[in-house]
């Protein structure tokens, strides 16, 4: 795909020509208006210290002043793209060209309005079928790779930003976008490194720091990006993206109030942001207000509000304000097409289970409550939903596990792509992360190692820094039973992207390896970048159980409680648990007894509170009556009836 630019070499670098660089009409032929120079020269000055808005506001007042000042027109298009305004720009682009300016000297802002627009084949089809001027090649580079990179073709915007970068090596704009390339394509490594480039060649260029905060996120958690995002706006406070990143990042971290405080920054620049009124949307959930929460959303329209996390948190409000049938109109889909997605498996299998059908419920919940490695929330609500189907003899199995949970992790999730995935056409792409790992998995699940293995080699081939390509590996060395191998993998993978999944399977390998205590540092750290993450609290706060650390474990439980709600049986349970431990016997007895009100026909709260009264010495008879009621309802539990015999010795 050819521009039709002829050949050229570029004189600046893109994204920062100067207003008066790119003259639209010779100045011997025109005299703009005083008043015009005046404002024109403000809005340079207000540029230079990246003021858009105060620039965007004396261009206005440019060409106010002097319609037919065309230099004003293409200046303020410039402007506005900056700041994200496609429709000024594209009237202004107009305006220059019904003054006989000539198109090259505008069509790279052209086809970037157009792509911003949401047009990326116009856009395309502009940089192929209008020249460009010389000075403004790498801009038009940058803009044709972004606009491929949206119609899906990665090959071909990987080889636009190569012949961009052939006659600007040095422009960070530019490596810039191959970072983000390299990000959408999930190598991890090289997207580092050529944002590593953007930032040493243009310290302050906050697209850079904008994507390298977000790698680093992936990379490490989210307190280990916000300094990146935080020195992006010391360059432009005002940056949209940049605070759009940096509030969502802060409330994924549970920082709700500085989160509340960039929302509303977001808010004073565009009353109509939407990220900025998801954020409200999220705060208002938190404090449990629904009602505001779901007039914010309905205030989110278009393609943002279709977004998985709209659309769930759409969905939990209605459930909460009493409309499950709703809630599951928006959750069956957003299911279908993520899933892995176990918060969206939990709300939906909640909300069928409000709804009356319980067989449903279970076909959602069951997948990830049967696991070995199930989280206590998924084995509540499989317990909840058997209660309901009036098998509570099955229902008592999974609150037992609930209460007393492990940190063990199970064998890699299949993750088998629910589309077949032909051979085919692996073998001719065989570098495809998207097309191969699907294959892979579906492999594992049939037992077909010797593909599995096959596949996994030729896509590690030029995807070193693929952290799913890491992943993967690890996955067939695991089920091969090479932990060791497994194990190294995920490091890999980690140094890449320390996500959940990672996270999991490297504790389950370390545990495999015997290495119990890098299993434990290693959830440990995952928790110090991600302190607002429940599955990792509550991994840590089991682990630390495991280990007989109560001292460690009970901040965490507390802290899960501040963030679960105060009525989570299996939770004040684990509470009490770990006090009768320390030896806060009154306070466990307490805690005990909330526990067994929240669900008193449950084996796990009659248990732990008949536990927490044995522990503490006191009220022998109530003691006796709830071991034997757990003894009753699980009486193939040699525990319980030795817990049991121990409450009947004691003195009355």
């Amino acid at each position: 795909m050819q521009l039709s630019l002829g050949r050229a070499l570029a004189l600046g670098l893109a994204g920062a020509l100067a207003l008066a660089s790119a003259s639209a009409q010779p100045k011997s032929d025109y005299k703009p208006d005083e008043n015009a120079v005046e404002a024109y020269a403000s809005a340079r000055d207000y540029r230079a210290q990246r003021d858009w808005r105060s620039a965007r506001v004396e261009l206005l007042n440019a060409v106010k002043a002097d319609p037919k000042w065309a230099d004003a027109r293409i200046a303020l298009a410039e402007i506005a793209l900056q700041l994200f305004d496609p429709v000024l720009a594209l009237e202004q682009l107009e305006k220059a060209k019904s003054l006989d300016v000539e198109p090259r000297n505008y069509a790279h802002l052209l086809a970037h309005a157009q792509w911003m627009s949401g047009e990326p084949q116009r856009a395309i089809a502009t940089l192929q079928e209008q020249p460009v001027a010389t000075r403004n090649l790498p801009y038009a580079y940058r803009v044709l790779g972004r606009a491929q990179l949206d119609t899906g073709d990665s090959i071909a915007a990987g080889r636009t930003f190569d012949r961009g970068l052939a006659i600007a090596p040095e422009d960070s704009m530019l490596w810039t976008e191959v970072g983000r390339l390299r990000m959408v394509v999930s190598n991890q490594a090289a997207a580092i490194e050529a944002l590593d480039n953007a930032v040493r060649l243009d310290p302050n260029n906050v697209r850079a720091l904008e994507l390298r905060g977000r790698l680093v996120r992936s990379q490490f958690g989210l307190l280990a990006a916000l300094p990146w995002f935080e020195r992006g706006l010391a360059v432009d406070p005002n940056d949209m993206p940049l605070l759009e990143e940096y509030g969502a990042t802060l409330g994924d971290a549970g920082r709700y109030k500085d989160m509340l405080a960039q929302a509303r920054k977001i808010l004073q620049l565009d009353t109509r942001n939407q990220r900025g009124i998801y954020m409200q949307a999220v705060i208002a959930a938190r404090a449990k207000n629904f009602g505001l929460a779901k007039r914010l959303l309905e205030k989110i329209a278009g393609g943002f509000g279709k977004l998985p996390g709209p659309q769930l948190l759409t969905a939990v409000c209605d459930y909460e304000l009493g409309n499950p049938n709703q809630a599951i109109e928006i959750l069956a889909p957003l299911n279908a097409a993520q899933p892995n997605n176990e918060v969206v498996r939990m709300v939906l299998a909640r909300a069928l289970l409000k709804s009356g059908d319980h067989d449903g419920a279970w076909s959602v919940v069951a997948p990830s409550a049967t696991r070995s490695d199930a989280g206590s929330y998924a084995e509540r609500l499989a317990a909840r939903v058997l209660e309901a189907q009036d098998r509570r003899g099955d229902a008592a199995q999974y609150l037992d596990r609930a209460v007393y949970p492990s940190a063990e992790v199970g064998a890699p999730l299949m993750q088998a792509s629910l589309q077949w995935v032909a051979a085919g056409e692996v073998a001719s792409d065989p570098r495809n992360a998207a097309v191969v790992i699907p294959r892979i998995r579906i492999a594992l699940a049939q037992g077909n190692m010797a593909e599995a293995r096959s596949a996994a080699a030729r896509l590690l081939q030029g995807n070193e820094g693929v952290a799913d390509a890491q992943l993967i590996m690890g996955d067939v060395e695991w089920l091969s039973g090479n932990f060791g191998a497994a194990l190294a993998a995920y490091e890999k993978a980690r140094v890449l992207n320390f996500s959940r999944g990672v996270l999991a399977r490297l504790a389950s390998a370390y545990r495999a390896r015997g290495n119990d205590s890098a299993a434990s540092e290693t959830i440990a750290a995952y928790v110090a970048y991600n302190p607002a993450d429940v599955l990792a609290l509550r991994m840590l706060a089991f682990d630390l159980m495991d280990r007989q650390r109560w001292a460690g474990a009970l901040p965490l439980l507390l802290r899960l409680r501040a963030r679960t709600g105060l009525n989570d049986s299996a939770l004040n349970a684990n509470i009490a648990r770990v006090l009768s431990e320390l030896g806060r016997h009154d306070e466990a007895v307490r805690m005990a007894r909330i526990a067994y009100r929240i669900d008193p026909a449950s084996l796990m709260t009659t248990r732990v509170y008949g536990n927490a009264l044995l522990k503490a010495r006191r009220d022998p008879r109530n003691a006796r009556a709830l071991l034997r009621k757990a003894n009753k309802l699980a009486p193939a539990n040699d525990e319980i009836a030795a817990e049991y015999r121990a409450a009947l010795a004691m003195k009355r």
